[in-house]
């Protein structure tokens, strides 16, 4: 009986030792394993990319069942599963595995290797353009209103990506700010569902569809920052444009003192034409008679007569 118990504890610990590479080997070889809430991407493998029509019907319960889990699931470690997602994709491209300080185009590189991303975690922050809210279809886990948002990347260019959740901040739930048609500062986090085709004015065009627990709007730091530093601004052109024109006009009153102290010095030395008047008119006038013809025309001088030379003795004629 003995020798028997002696076998079967051994026989266990044999079993022990040789499960324990078996977990090891596991746990490294699936990328999931840190983040267990995370849903593996095998699930998502029957979602048709590139659909006409949107959402097909065999795909809804499944599109549900992925906005329910994140609303059951922390945003901090939703968060946490996106960025090891991340370096682990860095980590397959020589480029980025080689320069650590490259930013991975991340919208780009959903863009043209969708499936790689299928099924998985990514975060992405931006500006968004449009934000509606409508009633969701009739589902098994509560869910009754959805909300879609735009959201456009700083490498995405023009081209937006679709973003699905179930709750947003207290300020958008009613779409976009009055007299706003565009807010910064957007991160979402969420799985990429599918890559979506929509209308564009001129044809039809593709997008990623995420589906995410929510909205992070953070306006306030950078609003603030920013408007105080404005405000900094504005009021130091201000009081250079009030100190400018102080001194401007300081000048020029100056110059002008300078002018008439001048000109007070000038017409001092100077006799005035009243002056001059008076002094002609007091001086005798004498007029002197205007010349006669006789004085005017003088004679010619006359010319001496031409005396023949007297002719010499000694000439004959001829």
């Amino acid at each position: 009986m003995q020798s028997y118990i002696r076998i079967l504890v051994l026989a266990v610990l044999i079993g022990i030792h040789i499960l324990q590479p078996a977990r090891a080997d596991e746990s490294t070889e699936d990328p999931f394993r840190p983040f267990p809430d995370q849903l593996a991407p095998s699930l998502f493998n029957e979602v048709q990319d590139k659909y006409e029509f949107g959402i097909r019907g065999e795909e809804k319960a499944l599109y549900y069942y992925v906005l329910k889990h994140l609303g059951e699931t922390s945003l901090k470690v939703q968060k946490q599963a996106a960025q090891f997602n991340l370096q682990q994709r860095r980590a397959e491209l020589k480029t980025f595995r080689d320069h650590p300080q490259l930013k991975l185009p991340l919208f780009a590189d959903i863009f043209k290797n969708s499936s790689r991303y299928k099924g998985r975690l990514v975060t992405l922050t931006g500006r968004v353009r449009k934000l509606i809210h409508y009633p969701a279809e009739k589902n098994e886990y509560g869910i009754t209103t959805l909300y879609e948002a735009w959201l456009f990347t700083d490498d995405s260019q023009q081209n937006p990506t679709v973003v699905i959740c179930t709750e947003v901040p207290k300020a958008l739930e009613a779409g976009l700010p009055q007299g706003t048609d565009v807010i910064d500062h957007v991160t979402v986090t969420g799985y990429l569902f599918k890559m979506y085709v929509y209308n564009a004015q001129d044809t039809t065009r593709v997008a990623p569809l995420i589906l995410s627990q929510q909205l992070e709007w953070s306006p306030q730091a950078v609003d603030a920052k920013g408007s105080q530093f404005f405000s900094v601004l504005l009021a130091g052109g201000l009081i250079a444009l009030i100190g400018g024109v102080a001194f401007a006009m300081w000048k020029a009153s100056q110059k002008d003192q300078q002018l008439r102290e001048k000109r007070a010095q000038t017409d001092q030395g100077q006799v005035s034409f009243d002056q001059l008047d008076a002094k002609t008119d007091s001086k005798p006038t004498t007029t002197r008679p205007a010349p006669t013809i006789s004085e005017t025309i003088k004679p010619a001088p006359t010319k001496p007569a031409h005396t023949p030379e007297p002719k010499s003795d000694d000439q004959k004629p001829e």
